[in-house]
């Protein structure tokens, strides 16, 4: 078998060059054991290298070579943490294909997490979304950059549409006001303490931070984006939960802007360890009830700057 023609490594008949070649869609079991926890993901991998411009192929189909095997070979055994992984494969993509100098590894799982939940902090499962991104390039040694992140649903209430109706029940009870024995200053108190009515939506926030060399707590990413929401759903809601819910939600009125703006101030505060050179995205999309359409919020930028435009604003 030996003897076999290197088909992959001809030299290309069009010599151009490619950013990208390998494979996705390649579904695996992982096990994490980071602090003594075990949790158990099944992630869709994709992982590319680049190609020269006179090389035909990848070795895709080697049992040595392919990526394939590489990511059953590293994803099989437990690990200690995400970014852990990602490393581990950036770096074996690159020693495997000693003709590439750049190395890109993406995979998603869903992500399970124990909370405690509800009045009676009930322990209960929270189903969100895991996103791991990591690119590497060879030099003296491999350069590998990793982002870690979240995506987790919430629920907002609109603060327009709560202001349009606070007006028309202020109207209301103006009109009634000397029925009622009501002045103007206790129309206004009653209308601060009662919750107004509003649209609601659920809200995805994603949350993906560039975690450097060390790793970093999903569940700590999780509680940011989630505490960034008018309120946080869960699957089992009793009808005391949900009136519970409701009610906080609507006393919290938040714009799918004010969310991607709490999800990077919440980030700061509660990640203080992360680099100024670290790169914060967030993205919070918002599933309209009221329109046929979803709004959207984005931001990309590193600590540094982040922290540079909430100081020049005094916060």
């Amino acid at each position: 078998m030996s003897d076999l023609p290197d088909v992959q490594g001809e030299r290309a008949q069009i010599p151009v060059a490619l950013d990208m070649v390998g494979v996705s869609g390649l579904v695996k079991k992982v096990k994490v054991v980071r602090d003594g926890k075990e949790m158990t993901l099944i992630p869709e991998f994709s992982a590319y290298i680049n190609l020269p411009r006179e090389q035909r192929g990848v070795h895709m189909s080697r049992s040595s070579e392919t990526i394939e095997s590489i990511v059953e070979d590293v994803a099989y055994k437990p690990v200690e943490g995400v970014e852990e992984l990602c490393r581990k494969l950036l770096e074996r993509l690159l020693e495997k294909h000693e003709y590439s100098d750049r190395a890109v590894v993406v995979f998603e799982s869903p992500l399970v997490l124990d909370v405690r939940a509800g009045e009676e902090e009930v322990k209960r499962q929270k189903a969100c979304r895991l996103h791991v991104r990591g690119e590497a390039k060879r030099g003296e040694e491999v350069e590998a950059r990793v982002f870690v992140g979240v995506s987790v649903d919430g629920m907002t209430a609109c603060p327009c549409a709560q202001e349009m109706v606070r007006s028309y029940a202020e109207a209301i009870l103006a009109k009634r006001a000397e029925e009622l024995s009501l002045s103007r200053e206790v129309i206004g108190k009653i209308l601060d303490v009662v919750p107004l009515a509003s649209h609601s939506q659920r809200c995805r926030g994603t949350l993906i931070v560039e975690v450097g060399n060390g790793g970093i707590d999903l569940t700590d990413l999780v509680e940011v984006v989630e505490s960034s929401m008018s309120g946080s759903i869960q699957d089992v809601l009793k009808r005391h939960e949900e009136a519970r819910l409701v009610r906080l939600a609507h006393l919290n009125p938040l714009f799918v802007e004010d969310v991607a703006r709490l999800i990077i101030f919440n980030t700061l505060r509660r990640l203080k360890w992360l680099p100024d050179e670290s790169v914060v995205e967030v993205r919070v999309e918002s599933m309209e009830s009221v329109h046929s359409y979803n709004t959207v919020a984005y931001r990309k930028a590193t600590v540094k700057e982040l922290k540079r435009e909430l100081a020049s604003s005094g916060d």
